[in-house]
């Protein structure tokens, strides 16, 4: 087996590989062909089995400003100046109402191409729909109730709307006032008409709503004049009645004087409580000391500023001050010391009295402050009621004024309305106008035939296309020698073609290798040989296994083994304790007395070897069945016998159970050092493979190789009849790579 290089690994992974899909397509092309062909045949058909259809076109002008004899539109509040009116008028263009006016008008009920149930012959959707409905899941076994003719025309009816509503197209045009009217009809006249049709009906309906509407309006118009009189007169009454109860002219000068005097009254108010608040403060100063002293009135503007306090406390000072200096030359008892103590004693007692004479004036002023605050506020009290009550009056006065001036105002609105409604009554105003009418066309507009067969050809070989390369995208496993070096950067040693099994048996025997017929099968076997034998001259034993049962490895291992026998003395083991075929293959017994029966009933080796006649390969059988196989495998004797077996014979193969399902192979692969893998094309997986890889590198057991079994190429192929045999081979079959 030969490895990719790293950079050659690279290159590939950075290119595409152009030939791989080339050959994928030309594998393939028969396929891509049959579908492309198939799909574009039934294209072709429906397409011809498709009707013509034509579509007519008018152009209709939306104006936003129709020529007015009245303004009416103040009333009924239509606004033509908004961008919501162009879409409105597109909507009522498309509305149920204008398609059943037109309907109505061309009798379209009594055409089959609106009215199904008229057409002689039913569509293709019909006839599949009528067949579903027609199979056994869908019947019921109630008898269904008869239909009355009034739901039968219902029916008819919703079914022809929604047939027009479904062909008409309408398409304003951008920054225009225009729109196109276009219908879709298998009749190139009908669909001019229809698309006529229905523009004269949008135009005769804004008409009609637009009269009707004027008529509605000045019936109410009418109604309400006598109410608004009735009204008016007595808004009128109340109002001359008010002035005459109030004995009022009118409300100029009244809350101005109103205000003036309560403004000046809160301004006394709050002088006179500022000053209550001043002496309410002085006199509780006052009060709460026992005895007034020229201390405690310090503080106090009102007492300590009065004339004759600021006369006695000066008094008393220069009393207090001649005592201070004669004390320091005589005593207490001296004359002078005597007087001057008398003199200030005096002055003081002059001044508690005239202390307790303001204190008790400043408690009379307190209470006439306070009356007069009493006084001011009820004062206050009284003219903000009278204000409130002069306001209600003034505000009853400016109702009753506002009722009358409206009401006279409504009324003569009403009467310009009732006057211009009546002279222009039957003014009649257009807001459409045709600029194209719609004439028949010459040519059908759908459907563009080649153009639905040349897409439906694309759509098919694309399609046929993507599946082809999906396919190979997603596969997951080997089909060719050479997609085993795309997918894991290895070269196999060889690519074995498929052999079909015989009717009635399970497996292939040793014949197939002796029949020249079989010339592509006998010629991969001798390339794995001659690739086998070039990297294996070190070593006389390697085991071949797979990863998985039904791969093909016991066919490989016999294969290889008949074609070594050509050169070699060689020697073929079945180590499949488990499930033994090689007897069998080579027509003996499954059971034949073999390896088992060696190592555990130590039964002579020579007694445990047949030599096939035709090739002259040596082959020991597994045996009689035994319970513990890789106890077997892993004794000494087993190890023993192979050491045997290398100095009698060239070559030893050994074929081992499938790597993933028992431990049995990594036991022998351990004494072989290395082992051969043999993978069924288009069937083991990547990872499958890879996990087996692994496990062997695991436990350095060297990759002898991978044998791509049973390929199949379709291209070029030729079958071969050999007995019960039916062989495929290939004359492209891809030749093994040897290292």
């Amino acid at each position: 087996m030969k490895l990719l290089s790293k950079e050659q690994s690279q290159t590939e992974s950075e290119s595409i590989d152009v030939g791989k899909y080339i050959v994928l397509l030309k594998r393939n092309w028969l396929k891509i062909a049959l579908f492309t062909t198939l799909v574009t045949t039934i294209v072709i058909l429906f397409v011809l089995s498709i009707k013509p259809t034509y579509i007519a076109t008018a152009t209709l002008l939306i104006e936003s400003k129709s020529t007015n004899a009245i303004s009416i539109e103040e009333v009924v509040g239509i606004d033509s100046s908004q961008q919501e009116y162009y879409l409105t008028q597109f909507e009522i263009l498309k509305s149920r109402s204008i398609a059943e006016r037109v309907i109505s008008q061309l009798n379209l009920r009594q055409n089959p191409e609106f009215n199904r149930d008229l057409a002689k012959e039913q569509s293709l959707t019909a006839q599949i729909k009528e067949t579903i409905y027609s199979l056994p899941i869908f019947s019921s076994e109630n008898p269904a109730e008869p239909v009355s003719q009034e739901a039968l025309d219902q029916k008819v009816r919703h079914s022809v709307l929604g047939h027009f509503r479904s062909r008409l197209s309408i398409n304003p045009i951008r920054k225009t006032q225009l729109v196109r009217i276009s219908f879709e009809s298998e009749n190139a006249q009908l669909a001019a008409d229809i698309a006529n049709a229905v523009g004269e009906a949008y135009i005769n309906e804004g008409l009609e709503a637009r009269l009707l509407t004027t008529e509605q309006a000045s019936k109410w118009i009418s109604g309400r004049m006598g109410e608004l009189q009735e009204q008016l007169q007595k808004s009128e009454f109340a109002l001359l009645e008010f002035l005459a109860r109030e004995k009022l002219v009118d409300d100029s000068g009244i809350d101005v004087q109103a205000s003036t005097v309560i403004n000046d009254l809160i301004l006394r108010l709050s002088s006179v409580t500022d000053r209550r608040i001043e002496l309410e403060s002085a006199y509780s100063t006052l009060r709460t000391s026992k005895r007034v002293s020229p201390g405690d009135v310090s503080t106090i503007s009102e007492i300590s500023k009065h004339p004759q306090v600021i006369n006695l406390r000066s008094l008393l000072a220069e009393a207090n001050k001649d005592l201070t200096e004669l004390s320091k030359v005589y005593g207490p008892k001296h004359e002078r010391m005597q007087s001057i103590t008398a003199k200030r004693a005096n002055i003081d007692q002059q001044l508690r009295q005239l202390l307790n004479q303001l204190v008790l004036g400043i408690g009379k002023e307190l209470q006439a402050v306070r009356v007069q605050e009493s006084l001011i506020a009820k004062e206050l009290e009284k003219k903000k009621s009278e204000f409130q009550q002069l306001t209600v009056k003034k505000r009853q006065y400016e109702a009753l004024v506002r009722e009358e001036e409206t009401n006279r105002n409504i009324l003569n609105v009403f009467l310009n309305r009732q006057k211009e409604t009546t002279a222009t009554s039957d003014f009649e105003s257009r807001n459409a106008r045709f600029t194209d009418v719609a004439i028949a066309p010459q040519y059908p507009s759908k459907p563009n035939k080649r153009l639905i067969v040349v897409i439906g050809f694309m759509a098919a070989f694309l399609t046929a296309l993507s599946v082809v390369l999906l396919n190979d995208a997603l596969n997951n496993t080997l089909t060719s020698v050479k997609h085993c070096e795309e997918k894991l950067g290895l070269i196999p040693i060889g690519g074995i073609p498929k052999v079909k099994k015989p009717k009635g048996k399970k497996n292939l025997d040793s014949e197939i290798f002796h029949n020249d017929k079989f010339v592509a099968f006998n010629e991969s076997i001798r390339s794995a040989r001659t690739a086998l034998s070039l990297s294996n001259n070190d070593s006389k034993l390697f085991a071949v296994s797979s990863s998985l049962p039904g791969e093909g490895k016991t066919t490989c291992a016999i294969n290889l083994a008949l074609a070594f026998s050509k050169m070699e003395r060689v020697l073929l083991i079945d180590c499949d304790l488990r499930k033994p075929t090689i007897a069998e293959r080579f027509g003996h017994k499954r059971f034949k007395p073999g390896l088992t029966n060696h190592l555990v009933m130590n039964t002579s080796i020579e007694e445990c070897i047949f030599k096939d006649e035709k090739s002259g390969l040596f082959v020991v059988p597994s045996g009689m069945p035994t319970p513990n196989p890789q106890e077997l495998l892993s004794s000494e004797g087993f190890a023993h016998l192979l050491a045997k077996f290398e100095e009698r014979f060239d070559r030893i193969i050994i074929d081992t159970p499938p790597a993933l399902v028992v431990s049995d192979t990594m036991i022998i692969s351990k004494l072989t050092g290395k082992v051969l893998i043999v993978v069924k094309a288009s069937s083991t997986r990547l990872a499958t493979l890879k996990n087996t890889i692994s496990r062997f590198i695991s436990h350095d057991v060297r990759l002898d190789g991978i044998l791509l079994n049973q390929i199949r190429e379709k291209s070029s192929k030729h079958e071969y009849v050999y007995g019960d045999y039916v062989y495929e081979s290939d004359h492209k079959q891809e030749s093994a790579n040897v290292s």
